[in-house]
């Protein structure tokens, strides 16, 4: 398999034998600059997939629209600022390749029409190629992106196995239609959705990630999809130890995409990866898991590992506050914050959420969150220790007999303050939304004019129009962060 890099991306040809030729394509996005962060990295999903098809042989063409050219910021008719290739900039990459198939993923729903109008510059390019399309938003919302024109077949949930399949079916002229795990239009156009596969059970059965990705020279940036790296030499690196959560919070996908139960990569294969990742040159990585501390005696071992390899690290998927407070072994935080900071973990996310312990069960989620007098001293205990914590929290809830007052919204931010206060490096705040295929969107539908992101509001609640919502998230995450909300306003990052 011989290997290229180019400047959008990465080409491995096999020339031992003929194969399918399938591209890979992270589309361009957009924000609105005034309420929006503008972050992306490396997708993990698409790169865990490259892994897969080039370890069976195929010929793959990894694009990435967005990040080959990030800074590249192009006014939109509806307000928002692209971030990423222009139509023509892709056209003329597109036109350098003839792919059989060509794979999206379209992961957020706020970005579903900049994925539509990627497929139909992709369409516009490869008339006769198929063309799919995978990730969150398109797993949740399966028959709407097949009934917009240019897309094919829908890959749903974890497509790794799933896409791999269906690329081996072509090349063998099998049906498709039989993979598990797709959606599809048949000949006479009409949608067929066939069974869910199921997930796979041994991670450490995927094929080798492959570091001309990951390493390549667009995602070499001063900063992550967190704020600030800690190194200035080197390379950061994203990296997932386990798969799904075992928590079913109503608002979130994780188990549509990653299944009810959290899977992981043995300690072994962490180990060889993190040696691989240190050898190619890397100084820090950010672990995407769902839930890192699932198994908090493993997680403390992975730390070790860091620390062993003298590896910076930090945690973006999220630590929730409750595994904190609640350890269910015989550990207490500080024991746990204690081997964190020794490990070079140098930031988390702390998902806190709410101060409302009825928003809080409402959406399948511990109530323990709510405990502000604990929290505060859980805080104070990892600024001590020197870590920065990202508290996130969520404002807004909404669902089928329930919503958020004003009172209740305003408790949250009260909650906020006090934790910045007591040591929370920056603050989060997060408008709660329904994305299709989560428990709740079915019920809140009917107020959704459009998809929106967790920093827009998309329907009306607590008296406040989502325009109203929108423009207080902002006033509040001022008070709340202060001199560190201007730096992410001008970062459009975290103000880290």
């Amino acid at each position: 398999m011989t290997v290229k890099i180019i400047p959008e991306g990465v080409i491995y040809e096999n020339q031992k034998e003929k194969r399918l030729t399938i591209m890979l394509l992270v589309p361009f996005y957009s924000f609105y600059e005034k309420y929006e962060t503008r972050r992306a990295g490396c997708p993990l999903g698409l790169e865990f997939l490259a892994a897969e098809l080039v370890a069976k042989g195929f010929n793959l063409i990894f694009i990435d629209a967005c990040l080959s050219n990030y800074n590249q910021l192009t006014p939109q008719n509806d307000g928002t600022i692209r971030y990423g290739l222009t139509d023509i900039q892709l056209k003329e990459v597109l036109k350098q390749f003839k792919p059989d198939l060509v794979g999206i993923t379209n992961l957020f729903s706020n970005q579903a029409g900049n994925v539509l109008a990627t497929a139909r510059l992709v369409r516009e390019s490869y008339p006769d190629a198929l063309i799919v399309e995978g990730g969150g938003h398109a797993t949740g919302a399966a028959e709407e992106v097949l009934s917009d024109g240019p897309v094919d077949i829908v890959v749903r949930g974890e497509g790794m196995i799933t896409f791999t399949k269906l690329c081996e079916a072509l090349e063998n002229d099998v049906s498709y239609e039989s993979v598990a795990g797709i959606d599809y239009r048949n000949k006479t156009g009409a949608i067929r959705h066939n069974p869910n596969p199921d997930f796979l059970e041994n991670l450490d059965e995927l094929a080798p990630r492959l570091l001309e990705i990951p390493l390549h020279p667009i995602y070499d940036t001063p900063e992550h999809t967190g704020g600030s790296r800690k190194t200035r030499q080197g390379r950061h690196i994203y990296m997932m130890t386990s798969f799904g959560c075992a928590f079913h919070c109503s608002f979130c996908l994780s188990d549509l995409m990653t299944g009810p139960r959290t899977r992981f990569f043995s300690l072994e294969y962490i180990r060889r990866e993190l040696i691989r990742f240190k050898q190619a040159g890397v100084t820090e990585v950010i672990i995407e898991d769902d839930q890192f501390l699932a198994d908090i005696r493993r997680a403390l071992a992975i730390a070790d590992l860091f620390k062993k390899l003298r590896l910076y690290w930090f945690e973006e998927g999220g630590i929730s506050l409750f595994k904190l407070m609640k350890t269910g072994t015989n550990l207490n935080y500080r024991d746990m914050i204690n081997r964190l900071a020794e490990s070079y973990c140098y930031r988390f996310y702390l998902a806190i959420e709410s101060a409302n312990p009825q928003s809080l069960s409402r959406s399948q989620k511990p109530a323990i969150n709510a405990d502000t007098d604990y929290a505060a001293e859980i805080v104070a205990y990892i600024k001590e220790k020197g870590i920065e914590a990202v508290g996130g929290f969520m404002i807004g809830f909404k669902t089928d007999g329930y919503e958020e007052s004003l009172e209740d919204i305003e408790r949250t931010i009260t909650y906020a303050k006090r934790l910045k206060k007591a040591g929370l490096a920056y603050v989060m705040l997060f408008i709660y939304t329904a994305l299709p295929g989560t428990a709740v969107f079915s019920s809140l539908k009917r107020f959704l004019s459009g998809y929106s992101s967790h920093e827009r509001a998309a329907f009306p609640v607590a008296g406040l129009t989502a325009e109203e919502l929108t423009e207080k998230r902002l006033i509040w995450l001022g008070e709340i962060n202060g001199e560190s909300q201007e730096l992410a306003k001008e970062k459009r990052n975290w103000g880290l």
